[in-house]
């Protein structure tokens, strides 16, 4: 795989202000602009700003339903490990929607994905498409026996 770049642009400063208007959004992104200036006591319209700055900014990236993939069937959530020879394979399992999360990684694998699917028949098929790929070497998958936490948002903390 070729080399990943990584970004030398330096971390958005943020304010108190703008760090209590976004911790509001990770408890709960379905608050009103109004609630939110009446929780940290910014001015609706400054929150309002506030956010559209943050948004603008690539910080909130936008809002989404946190769905139980469990509860619709999706009972077997697995990581797949795989060591790739190109960079193509990235662009397969982004496009994939069985994958909730696709990283590039140093160490002994290239790439690192979480999927959820229906049984393991699912899953079988999923990874011996991705080992017949002429750009894929190995594939290692893991089943989740319990998923305690996943992709929870946490708070920032004041600086």
């Amino acid at each position: 795989m070729t080399p990943i770049d990584i970004e030398d642009e330096p971390p958005l400063e943020l304010a108190d202000a703008d760090r209590a208007v976004l911790n509001a959004r990770i408890r709960d992104a379905r608050t009103s602009v109004r609630d939110i200036a009446t929780e940290t006591g910014i001015v609706a319209n400054r929150v309002d700003d506030r956010l559209t700055r943050l948004e603008n900014a690539g910080v909130i990236r936008g809002y989404t339903a946190r769905v139980d993939y469990d509860a619709l069937g999706y009972d077997v959530t697995a990581i797949l490990r795989l060591s790739t020879t190109d960079d193509a394979v990235l662009d397969r399992l982004r496009e994939d929607p069985q994958f909730i999360a696709v990283y590039a990684v140093t160490g002994r694998d290239d790439v690192v994905a979480v999927g959820k699917f229906h049984g393991t028949d699912q899953l079988n098929s999923a990874a011996t498409e991705l080992l017949t790929a002429d750009d894929v070497q190995t594939v290692d998958a893991s089943v989740a026996l319990d998923v305690v936490r996943e992709f929870e948002p946490f708070e920032l903390d004041a600086e």
